[in-house]
């Protein structure tokens, strides 16, 4: 009985988190080169605010500070640090 419950959770759950995730955005090289491109991979995340200092990450816009602090704005504009 629960692996039923299991498995109707999963079809319905599945396709509208596949649906709702925020999609990547151009080719490969664009996105390692565009920060304003959003990217689903941490690796190309994480080299982008190295070199480019920001990145936008699943759909959020991060950035890297000065001293090396990654932060993203709020929706009421509040830096928000990671």
């Amino acid at each position: 009985m629960e692996l039923i419950g299991v498995i109707l959770l999963a079809i319905f759950i599945i396709p509208i988190w596949l649906f709702t995730r925020p999609k990547e955005q151009g080719t490969l090289q664009e996105r390692r080169n565009n920060p304003e491109l959003n990217t689903n991979k941490i690796s190309i995340h994480t080299e982008r605010l190295l070199k480019l200092r920001k990145s936008k990450f699943k759909g959020v816009m991060y950035y890297q500070g000065p001293r090396g602090g990654r932060y993203y704005y709020s929706r009421n504009g509040n830096k928000v640090y990671v």
